[in-house]
C-alpha cells in the first residue's frame, strides 16, 4: 500500500465518521431525545437548547469535514477516466443532496432561532395531509436526505467496482 492509499483511505474513513456522526446523531435525536423531551417538563426544554446547542457544533464541523473530504474523494474517482455516465450521474445526485441538507440545516438553525426570539410556537397540523407533510419537512426532510444519500454513496462504490472490471 502506497502513502497515496493510505491517505485516501483515511480521508476516505474521515468521510464516512463525519457522516455517520451527522445522521446517526439526527437519528438518536429524532427517534430517542426528541420523543422524551416531550415527554418530560419544563426542564426538558432546557436539556433541548443545550443538546442543540451542541450538537450545532458537531453539524458544522462534520459540514466542514465533508466537503473537504468529499472533493478529495471527487477527484480521485474522476480523474482517472475509468467512470462512466451513470456514476456522474449519481455523484451529481449525492452532491445536490448534500447540498440541499448542508442549506436545510442553517434554514433550520436560523428559524429555531427566530422562534426562539418571539417563542412563538407552530400550531401542531389537524389535518392528514398536514401531518403527513410536517412528516417529511423540517428535521425530518435533513434524516431522509443524509439516509439517501448513504444509500448513493454505496450505489457510487458498486458502480466504481464495476467500471473497475470493465476495464
Amino acid at each position: 500500500m502506497s502513502i497515496s492509499d493510505l491517505f485516501l483511505l483515511v480521508v476516505l474513513w474521515v468521510h464516512l465518521v463525519s457522516a455517520t456522526a451527522w445522521v446517526g446523531g439526527s437519528i438518536f435525536y429524532l427517534f430517542v431525545l426528541r420523543p422524551a423531551l416531550k415527554k418530560s417538563s419544563e426542564g426538558g426544554r432546557e436539556i433541548n437548547i443545550a443538546a442543540a446547542n451542541e450538537f450545532r457544533a458537531l453539524v458544522d464541523t462534520t459540514i466542514f469535514v465533508l466537503l473537504a473530504t468529499g472533493i478529495i474523494l471527487t477527484f480521485n474517482r474522476v480523474t482517472p477516466g475509468v467512470i462512466g455516465i451513470q456514476y456522474v450521474a449519481v455523484l451529481g445526485l449525492k452532491i445536490a443532496l448534500s447540498i440541499w441538507m448542508f442549506m436545510l440545516a442553517r434554514d433550520r438553525r436560523r428559524r429555531t432561532a427566530l422562534l426562539e426570539m418571539y417563542r412563538e410556537r407552530p400550531e401542531p397540523p389537524s389535518g392528514l395531509l398536514r401531518k403527513a407533510l410536517r412528516t417529511v419537512s423540517g428535521y425530518n426532510t435533513i434524516v431522509i436526505l443524509g439516509l439517501v444519500v448513504f444509500l448513493l454513496a454505496d450505489a457510487l462504490g458498486v458502480l466504481f467496482e464495476i467500471a473497475v472490471e470493465g476495464q
